[in-house]
């Protein structure tokens, strides 16, 4: 029951109370009536609940496909539509909702409004438009207004794109709206949450219908306008160490001239020498050998903590991709070892468009860790994961079956509600259930994983971040392993991309210096990508702040802070000839696509140029 349903019964009580006192017949019949009236209409809405709800069914079209495992991009336009069918003829007054998670972004929407046009019959459409059905319809409508305006008309709020308020009553309904999803990772559309109200507002409830789909979000990538080219483009030698393929192929450096066979190409034939010698020879050319390209990202909690898009990682996936789809675009394979935390994950070789997509499902399912797990529960925790149990499981928290005996603390009463909820969920048996009631360190990884679950992001009051002190020390040990791993199995001439963040890689660049040192001494080529919390290039020049406002110093200190470190990292690490890049950027992707080139040619760059 509603509040407004509440008032209306406690005027009634009063009524009733008041004219049995007074002997006034006349106001005892009215209360009557008014307890009747409501009695009747929560019977009507009980009969709705129970035949009209359990015959709905949804089905969402993603992309105008039904399917419940598909693939998605970052950043590009998700466009979705739901039909809503039931079995017999939906009454008004109810309204549906797609549950939409954490990591997709609603662009707009377009409401039909009312039941599909092209399967409405047409009997029911004469009927519609009959005096006798425009009469009832008239009566009923200022019926309504009436009852409003003696009740107290609630205000509406605005009806979001992923929502659709029935007008007229029906079978079939359907409407659409656009996502766009904010980040990489793995999506999932539960379903449509379901609210029904009686006529004059008296009763509501809340409902959920599921219709779940899995899909996996890509990260989006730069397409470069112009790719590089496949051959050697400077007769310069190489280095001691750098070796090309000996063995003919259809390269574009010549290997030797032999006598021609019949069978051979004419245009490899070379006519002066063979006029010199009296004889055809053919000219033999180099096999291509493509440069190897490997991937060594960072994913630990200092780079995943942030709202989906803001996030240092979804800097480091686009960049990562945008490089591996312009090697792939030129016959350049590409590896890929993930670091998340002390754990360390070697990829295979992916090569052409099939390994380009297999390399981004893999970056998508690293982007969607598991959160730390928590020790302590936050109130922000609870009243999160409340809201969400509440959209997702409504009738979990139905205080009639779920209350707190001999309890009048509300703070209890809710927080047992939340227990009863979670270990319904997940399965728990009546001891771990109080247990979770009364220990927050047993609670908290249920509600952690109920948040993830849910598409929540690794922001501080929703995951409280209990990885020790030494976690960057740890994640930084373990990319120096992958580093010099990477070189003792590597071959020559190849390509070592580094992606972290500034402030894990100032605090232990030491480490940094002595592994990338050793891919030097190897001939191979090392890029690093440090990515910022502002998403761009570190201010070279002294911030100042613009006034004595808290924001302002802070953001002064942080700028200067990451100025500082940019330095450190890079006059460290350009001196034994690295790149560095402090962006996630387009300079970025130029910078790495640089030194493949580099690798390509046999060439050196100076030590230290600007990158």
């Amino acid at each position: 029951m509603t509040g407004r349903g509440r008032w209306l019964m406690f005027c009634a009580l009063a009524g009733l109370i008041a004219g049995v006192a007074r002997g006034q017949s006349s106001l005892v019949m009215l209360s009557l009536a008014v307890f009747i009236w409501i009695a009747f209409e929560w019977i009507w809405f009980q009969i709705r609940v129970q035949f009209q709800l359990p015959g709905i069914q949804c089905v969402r079209y993603v992309n105008d496909r039904n399917t419940e495992n598909d693939i998605l991009w970052c950043g590009r336009l998700i466009r979705i539509r739901v039909e809503i069918r039931a079995r017999q003829t939906i009454y008004p007054l109810i309204a549906f909702r797609d549950v939409v998670p954490e990591l997709m972004e609603l662009v707009y929407g377009s409401q039909r409004g009312g039941e599909l046009a092209a399967r409405v019959p047409q009997a029911a459409q004469a009927d519609s438009a009959s005096l006798l059905g425009r009469g009832l319809e008239s009566l009923k409508k200022a019926t309504m207004q009436i009852f409003a305006w003696c009740l107290g008309n609630q205000p509406q709020r605005r009806m979001l794109p992923n929502e659709f308020l029935l007008e007229r009553p029906g079978k079939e309904f359907d409407f659409q709206y656009c996502l766009r999803a904010r980040a990489a990772g793995i999506l999932t559309m539960p379903g449509l949450r379901v609210m029904l109200n009686d006529r004059f507002g008296f009763f509501r409830m809340y409902r959920f219908i599921d219709s779940q789909q899995t899909f996996r979000v890509l990260p989006g990538y730069h397409q470069s306008g112009e790719l590089r080219p496949g051959i050697k483009r400077y007769n310069s030698l190489p280095l001691h160490g750098i070796h090309r393929l000996q063995r003919a192929g259809a390269g574009s450096e010549l290997l030797e001239l032999r006598p021609y066979a019949p069978g051979d190409p004419p245009k490899s034939i070379a006519w002066k020498v063979s006029a010199r010698r009296d004889q055809l020879m053919t000219r033999q050319y180099e096999s291509e050998v493509p440069v190897r390209v490997q991937l060594l990202i960072d994913g630990s909690s200092s780079n995943r903590m942030g709202g989906h898009g803001k996030r240092l990682l979804d800097q480091v996936n686009f960049v990562a991709a945008s490089v591996a789809r312009a090697a792939v675009s030129v016959g350049d394979p590409v590896s890929a070892t993930l670091v998340d935390g002390d754990r360390l994950r070697r990829l295979p070789w992916f090569s052409g468009d099939r390994g380009f997509l297999q390399l981004l499902q893999e970056l998508a399912l690293f982007s969607q860790a598991l959160p730390p797990e928590a020790k302590s529960v936050t109130p922000t925790m609870l009243r999160s994961a409340t809201l969400l149990i509440q959209e997702r499981y409504p009738e979990l928290l139905d205080r009639r079956y779920s209350r707190l005996p001999f309890s009048f603390s509300k703070v209890r009463s809710e927080r047992y509600l939340l227990a009863t909820a979670v270990a319904q969920i997940f399965g728990l048996s009546p001891i771990e259930l109080m247990r979770c009631y009364e220990d927050d360190a047993t609670l908290g990884p249920y509600i952690q994983r109920l948040l993830h679950e849910f598409g929540m992001p690794w922001m501080s009051p929703l995951i409280v971040d209990s990885q020790p002190k030494d976690a960057d020390d740890t994640s930084m040990s373990k990319l120096a392993q992958a580093v010099a791993s990477g070189v003792a199995h590597a071959r020559d001439n190849e390509v070592f991309v580094l992606f972290t963040n500034v402030k894990s890689c100032a605090a232990h660049v030491d480490r940094l210096v002595r592994v990338c040192k050793l891919a030097q001494a190897k001939h191979h080529r090392v890029a690093l990508v440090c990515s910022t919390s502002t998403f761009q290039r570190p201010i070279t020049e002294q911030v100042a702040p613009e006034s004595n406002r808290v924001a302002d110093l802070l953001f002064a200190a942080e700028q200067s802070l990451i100025r500082e470190q940019a330095n450190h990292v890079k006059r460290e690490l350009t001196r034994i000839g690295c790149a560095v890049s402090f962006s996630g950027e387009q300079s970025a992707i130029d910078m790495v696509l640089e030194e493949i080139d580099r690798a390509r040619d046999g060439r050196t760059h100076m030590a230290g140029a600007r990158r």
